[in-house]
């Protein structure tokens, strides 16, 4: 094994990605000492927070053979990561509903997500953003791949509760509550919780993060 070097996560970084990029075997840098204590944290390396620290083998990228004066080929084969989609609407799954995948080539994909409302999908490693449009509904959503942070950290639980339609939300009624600015991460929760029969505490225990990894997928 080579020598290790620090790398800085940056948003939209994850494990495969940076393999390929870097040109390091995946489950070798994964399974290194000294990325044993991110390990525990990240789990598989499929979702990693800007600012965690990967440690990466500290050796220059395999030069290609060139000739001069002449034509040279090469192939380059991108690993391909599989990417599941629920979708729902108003706390509902829309099981069988029609979509259409734009970005993943030049034309786009269509299809109908499953009974669960799940899409599934595979997309290059290197893939960014893509476009999933509803038109039935005409609705369309840009997604980023990638850009999803853990769920312990404030941004990551925003967004699972921002796709799942609870941040901002508003209950009222004798077990509701009101949304304020100050407190729509703590209110997107609540409401949560309420949905998932859950005591609407306002904060992420083992239990509603179990409902909420469960509910959005990852």
């Amino acid at each position: 094994m080579a020598e290790m070097k620090p790398y800085v996560i940056r948003q939209g970084d994850h494990l495969i990605k940076l393999a390929h990029k870097l040109g390091f075997a995946p489950e070798e840098v994964w399974d290194d000492p000294k990325n044993a204590e991110l390990k525990e944290e990240r789990g598989d390396g499929s979702i990693l927070r800007p600012g965690d620290i990967l440690h990466v083998p500290d050796r220059p990228r395999k030069k290609l053979p060139f000739e001069k004066a002449t034509t040279n080929s090469y192939v380059a084969k991108l690993p391909m990561l599989p990417v599941s989609l629920r979708l729902g609407s108003e706390g509902e799954l829309l099981a069988e509903e029609p979509y259409v995948i734009e970005g993943l080539g030049p034309e786009p994909i269509e299809g109908k997500s499953d009974g669960d409302g799940m899409i599934e999908l595979e997309v290059p490693a290197d893939l960014r953003e893509l476009t999933v449009v509803l038109p039935e509904r005409n609705e369309r959503f840009q997604l980023k791949v990638g850009d999803l942070d853990p769920v312990d950290q404030p941004s990551g639980l925003r967004m699972r509760l921002t796709h799942l339609g609870y941040y901002n939300a508003t209950l009222q009624g004798q077990d509701g509550y009101v949304g304020t600015e100050e407190d729509r991460l703590a209110a997107g929760l609540r409401a949560f919780q309420v949905a998932a029969e859950l005591e609407p505490t306002g904060e992420l225990d083992d239990e509603t993060r179990a409902k909420l990894l469960e509910a959005h997928g990852s």
